[in-house]
């Protein structure tokens, strides 16, 4: 890790911080905490991290950005089924 990580980390924990439980095959948090002994972090610090950096390359990639079109496409559609709704009761 870092210093210029173990300092965003530091100043990541001045914000609300929610609990969630995560499963994990035995083998991979094993290179989890081997990885944080490793680099003098947490598990919690190499894991949150992670999350971080694949999400960040994740919403780059041409399949997300095609996956996140086609969702605002279904989103609207249950917008105007959900405003049909509310029409068709109205004139009711």
């Amino acid at each position: 890790m870092t210093e210029h990580t173990r300092k965003t980390a530091r100043q990541g924990d001045k914000e609300r911080q929610i609990v969630v439980s995560v499963r994990f095959p035995e083998p991979l948090l094993q290179k989890v905490n081997a990885y944080a002994d490793v680099v003098d972090a947490s598990a919690n610090a190499v894991i949150r991290e992670a999350v971080e950096e694949h999400i960040r390359t994740q919403v780059r990639t041409s399949e997300f950005q095609r996956k996140s079109k086609e969702y605002l496409r279904r989103a609207q559609e249950q917008i105007a089924v959900l405003e049909d709704e509310d029409t068709t009761a109205l004139v009711s």
